[in-house]
């Protein structure tokens, strides 16, 4: 049986995760909390990000700030072969690279950071986002990928914050998308600071449950 195939789950068209894009473009800063609830019930922030100041988690602030120093040195967006992965080592269990594809409508996670694999129960390297979503029946997928998209659009820093899905043993997922240029792409690649915020202790059937989602691929 294919995991939660029987859960109220609908898999984002191509029309459904441009049209959040399209919300989460029409502001500058904070979207509103309204438009928020409606890409993700669970989710509780979606912001573009200028300064490290503004994040709380100093891992996200350090990863910002050297990109932003690597942006002014560039004088646009990074260059992918600019990020030397030596100078993030105080967030590298934390770190996902990956690489566009359709103009940002999907992602193939190229790095995932053992910090997250270990909370999200599973290494996804080599998956596209859209895999991992259809394997987990996630509810966070049309937040994940109308975020990329949107950073697709507007490479820009972006930050999003939302509850984790019941069958995992952390409370909230904290992520900051910074995009990559290569080859004359503005936003070829997404560098991903994703922080698990809090342990839950799972029950028997919840670990089961997530067995059963994540193996399922």
């Amino acid at each position: 049986m294919t995991a939660g195939e029987n859960d109220p789950w609908t898999d984002p068209s191509d029309q459904a995760i441009e049209a959040a894009a399209d919300r989460i473009l029409g502001f500058p800063a904070a979207v509103d909390r309204g438009i928020v609830k409606d890409i993700d019930p669970d989710a509780t922030e979606i912001t573009w990000i200028e300064r490290p100041d503004q994040l709380d988690e100093p891992k996200l602030a350090f990863l910002l700030e050297h990109w932003r120093a690597l942006a002014d040195k560039a004088g646009g967006i990074p260059d992918r072969s600019e990020l030397d992965v030596l100078d993030l080592v105080p967030t590298i269990g934390n770190l996902m690279m990956l690489e566009a594809e359709r103009d940002g409508f999907d992602a193939v996670y190229r790095v995932y950071g053992t910090g997250v694999a270990d909370r999200a129960g599973r290494d996804w390297t080599g998956y596209r986002v859209s895999e991992m979503n259809r394997i987990t029946r996630t509810p966070a997928a049309l937040l994940y990928r109308s975020c990329y998209r949107a950073v697709s659009r507007r490479p820009a820093p972006l930050y999003t914050e939302h509850a984790s899905a019941k069958w995992l043993g952390v409370y909230t997922w904290r992520r900051l998308i910074l995009p990559l240029s290569q080859d004359g792409v503005a936003c070829a690649r997404y560098l991903v600071g994703n922080l698990p915020v809090g342990q839950r202790v799972l029950s028997k059937q919840e670990v089961e449950e997530q067995q059963r989602r994540i193996r399922s691929g």
